[in-house]
This record gives structure tokens, C-alpha cells and sequence, in this order.
């Protein structure tokens, strides 16, 4: 009976850090409100931050939308390349922060210095079709950056937010996830060329991948699994395992990940079900 309740609850530790996981948000999964589309997404991997853009080689045209989620009304943002250096100092930014009335102000910054105050001003590179919004504790900020690359199409980026005191920006924090906030972003590996659709698709996969692999709960969710059932149900460990690889390499559109997650969620349920009952078999025989 001990053992039969050690693998019911190893089980029950497996489904809960899978659906945890499936339900994690990623760029990849985000549907924007507007009729914006975006080849390449990337999670940033800190402050609740996402990038999504699309690269066209022949224009130099860099379109972004960088989000920043789990943000309160009282908190600007701001996302930045930085041409000449990896940090903060040269970076050249895009700038949001809600205002009293409702209202969210966007604006370009070039940081020349650490005592910044993100005053207002021209970039080294044109800047258009700037806009934010906020809505739901997040906020957007939309940008078309002419943007020519070299360097092998690597950009150096940085992301910051701090705390508002009216209309005023409050200097970021100086510790923690505020100075791990920086990035390189290769662009010709998403160029679209002559403005084509479609480039980011083909990578869903690897991003899916990417996504799994940096998980410590998915290897822990296995590893749990695999020394708690009894060596009888290997099979259905290796069919698990088989569904996963399958999932991650076989698909190469947006809808395809859907159909594959949905299908892959319901057959992990029923396998579940089955284990249990062949786990309680072989632990009771008659």
C-alpha cells in the first residue's frame, strides 16, 4: 500500500510540473491584440521580459516589440541596442512610462553616461512608428529602428525598468536582475530579405527545444518518473519520452505546435491513468 501512495504521489508531482510548465508564458505562444506579426521572438531571461522582431536585411529595417509583463502603473521600462559597448553607457533607447491620466508616453533616449535620467533625444539611428500601451500589468513598446548590421548581424541589447514618482523616472535598481539584464541578438539568422513571411515558423521547433531543454523542472518531472514506476512500465516511459522528441522536432508551423500539444497533453493523461492501474497491478498481484 506504501508503495502504491509513493507512486501515486510521484505521479501526481510529474503531472502538476508538466501542466506547470505547458502553462509558463513564452514569446512563442503570445497572440498580439493588433495585426502585428513578428518572424522571431526570444524570452528574455530576466525581468518578465520578451522580444519579438522582424529583421529585413535589404532595408535595414529592425521592427520590435519589446514586453514587459508583472509591471505595475507606477514603473517605467526601457529597451536598448547598444552600437559601441555591451552595457548600459552608449546604449541607445526606446523609453515607456504610464502616465496619471491614463495615457502612455514612448520616447527615444541615448545613455551617455551611468547618472542618466532618460531625458528625451535623438538616436544614433532613425527611429519611427513608435508607440506603447499598457494594459493588464503589461507594457508594449512597438519601434521600426534603420538599423544596418555588421559584426555578423549581432546586435548588443539592454532592458531596464525603474520606479516613477509622478512623471519623473527614479534611477533603476543597481543590484540583482537589473544589471543581468543584457543580451546579443543575432538578426540575419531571422532576416526576412525582401520582407518575406514565414522565417521565424521554421524555428518554432528549436525554440520549443531551446525552451525545454532550460527547464530544471522538465529533467527533474523525468527523472522522477523514471525511478518511481516499476521497471514493468518502461515501454510507456520510452512512449512518453518519444511523444516529447516528436513534439519538439516534427513541428515547423505555429498551428502544427498547437495540434501537438493538445494531442501529446491528452495521450500523457491517459498513459498516466494506465500507469497507475499497471502500477497497482504489479504491487497487488493475486
Amino acid at each position: 500500500m506504501a508503495k502504491s501512495s509513493n507512486l501515486l504521489l510521484c505521479l501526481s508531482v510529474f503531472i502538476f510540473i508538466i501542466t506547470k510548465l505547458a502553462l509558463a508564458q513564452t514569446c512563442s505562444n503570445y497572440k498580439f491584440s493588433s495585426k502585428n506579426l513578428f518572424e522571431s521572438c526570444n524570452d528574455l531571461h530576466v525581468l518578465d521580459s520578451f522580444i519579438h522582431y522582424t529583421y529585413n536585411s535589404s532595408s535595414g529595417n529592425l521592427q520590435v516589440a519589446y514586453r514587459h509583463t508583472d509591471l505595475t502603473s507606477k514603473k517605467w521600462v526601457a529597451w536598448a541596442v547598444n552600437p559601441t559597448s555591451t552595457g548600459m553607457v552608449g546604449a541607445q533607447a526606446i523609453v515607456a512610462s504610464p502616465q496619471p491620466d491614463g495615457s502612455v508616453r514612448a520616447y527615444t533616449s541615448p545613455v551617455s553616461s551611468y547618472q542618466t535620467s532618460l531625458q528625451e533625444g535623438d538616436l544614433s539611428f532613425n527611429v519611427s512608428e513608435l508607440s506603447a500601451a499598457y494594459q493588464n500589468n503589461e507594457m508594449i513598446i512597438f519601434a521600426t529602428l534603420t538599423l544596418p548590421v555588421s559584426n555578423g548581424g549581432n546586435i548588443n541589447t539592454v532592458w531596464q525598468d525603474g520606479s516613477l514618482s509622478g512623471n519623473n523616472l527614479l534611477p533603476h535598481p543597481t543590484s540583482g536582475n537589473n544589471i543581468r539584464s543584457v543580451s546579443t541578438l543575432n538578426l540575419l539568422s531571422a532576416a526576412s530579405g525582401g520582407g518575406g513571411a514565414g522565417a521565424g515558423d521554421s524555428k518554432l521547433g528549436l525554440q520549443v527545444s531551446s525552451w525545454a531543454g532550460n527547464q530544471p523542472g522538465f529533467s527533474l518531472a523525468l527523472t522522477v518518473l523514471l525511478v518511481s514506476l516499476p521497471s514493468a512500465l518502461q515501454q510507456f516511459n520510452f512512449l512518453w519520452y518519444k511523444l516529447g522528441v516528436c513534439s519538439v522536432f516534427k513541428t515547423q508551423t505555429r498551428a502544427q505546435v498547437n495540434i501537438y500539444h493538445h494531442t501529446i497533453g491528452y495521450t500523457v493523461i491517459i498513459l498516466a491513468v494506465v500507469n497507475v492501474f499497471k502500477g497497482l497491478d504489479i504491487l497487488s498481484p493475486e
